[in-house]
């Protein structure tokens, strides 16, 4: 069944845990793609909208691609789903729309199909049929690049410790009695601080940062994309922007009010 139910403390009137569930239960019909509509993308903040396979630098594109779009919807409703259930509800969509199907290349080719949604990049978009993008219309775009701190994780080398912020409280004392570096006394050696990292990584954060240059634009209007795109998905992202147009895109720094305005 297309349901999700996942634990959440929603606190009420009553201070009760309760359970909320993410439907969807739209991937069971194929997409009709039947309405026309300009989404309209007003940026509150500079957006980078960086494509799948960046590569050594993070270029924004001008407009949103097509999977960008499907995590805007995807967070629009609610749909954070890890990775796990992402295969998960795949295989079963696979298994759905192979239904009735006896010819094995027929099977094949909506697998390979269905699969292909998420090349170049480990996000496996869940909307990715039910809707597809057509010219969009950019107002005047200023460039610029920008420092971005990205997150990594690395067990095997001390870029990992040297790259947080903080540690744990208990490693303070320890790290102080450690041997320091030669040419820089105020610091610990680095074979020193990999030795209490190997050994204590619970301690240290699951991520270290690091600073990357990044590609943003700065809009002076609307960004237009034009959509065709299901009639049932339309009815519902209407539906959750009453209740908040405020989403973000590229990063979570891109906020942006969005609209959609039928044709």
């Amino acid at each position: 069944m297309l349901m999700l139910k996942q634990k959440r403390r929603l606190i009420n009137n009553k201070h009760k845990v309760m359970k909320k569930e993410i439907d969807i239960s739209i991937l069971k019909e194929p997409p009709k793609i039947t309405e026309k509509v300009i989404l309209e993308i007003e940026p509150l903040a500079p957006l980078s909208m960086v494509s799948d396979l960046p590569g050594s630098f993070y270029k924004s594109l001008k407009s949103p691609n097509k999977k960008m779009i499907c995590g805007l919807f995807e967070n629009i409703l609610g749909w954070h789903i890890d990775i796990a259930d992402r295969k998960a509800i795949r295989k079963e969509l696979i298994s759905i729309r192979q239904k009735g199907l006896r010819d094995r290349d027929e099977k094949r080719a909506i697998k390979t199909r269905i699969e292909n949604f998420q090349s170049g990049s480990t996000y496996i978009p869940l909307l990715y049929e039910y809707f597809e993008v057509g010219l969009s219309v950019l107002p005047e775009i200023v460039s610029y690049n920008d420092l971005w701190s990205k997150a990594y994780r690395r067990s095997d080398a001390d870029v990992h410790p040297r790259g947080t912020m903080n540690i744990s409280y208990e490693l303070i004392p320890e790290k102080r009695k450690r041997p320091r570096d030669e040419k820089n006394p105020k610091r610990i050696a680095t074979s020193e601080l990999f030795d209490i990292f190997k050994n204590n990584t619970g301690a240290f954060p699951q991520y270290y940062s690091t600073p990357v240059n990044r590609e943003y634009i700065s809009c002076s209007g609307v960004i237009h994309v034009g959509l065709d795109i299901d009639m049932n998905l339309l009815s519902r992202l209407k539906k959750a922007l009453i209740e908040n147009n405020a989403c973000y895109l590229g990063n979570s720094e891109g906020w942006i009010n969005l609209k959609f305005n039928e044709l």
